[in-house]
């Protein structure tokens, strides 16, 4: 039987800038979960670390919101990282990879990915009619 890892699980980007938007004088968990769609009550499960669901459909949902409203940044599903702007930009201008896997597997992410402004355009066409 193996021993539980007594090391605490690092909590991801987004939510460390979640707690630090939340940690300002200034600002309300209230103004924070109806910015970001959720209740406050989630909000203050996720910033205490005490949120008990699934975190990757919270992570889905959230993750981009708190990094685009909070954190200057695009959350990548594909590297489930906080990157710059540019950086994505850069990653979804790319040509196609064919000599590196791991750079190929990363082009396919991008052109799925609902943060490539191709797809939010697809997106605003098809929810138009």
């Amino acid at each position: 039987m193996r021993q539980a890892s007594l090391m605490p699980l690092v909590d991801p980007a987004w939510v460390d800038v979640l707690r630090a938007e939340a940690a300002k004088p200034d600002r309300s968990k209230q103004v924070i979960s109806e910015e970001l769609g959720v209740s406050r009550t989630a909000i203050s499960l996720i910033c205490a670390g005490k949120y008990s669901a699934g975190m990757n459909k919270v992570q889905a949902k959230l993750a981009p919101k708190v990094m685009a409203l909070y954190g200057q940044q695009v959350w990548c599903p594909h590297l489930r990282d906080a990157i710059a702007p540019g950086i994505c930009v850069t990653h979804h201008t790319a040509p196609m990879a064919k000599s590196d896997p791991t750079k190929l597997k990363h082009w396919l992410a991008c052109r799925q990915c609902p943060q490539n402004p191709e797809n939010q355009k697809k997106a605003e066409v098809k929810n138009a009619v």
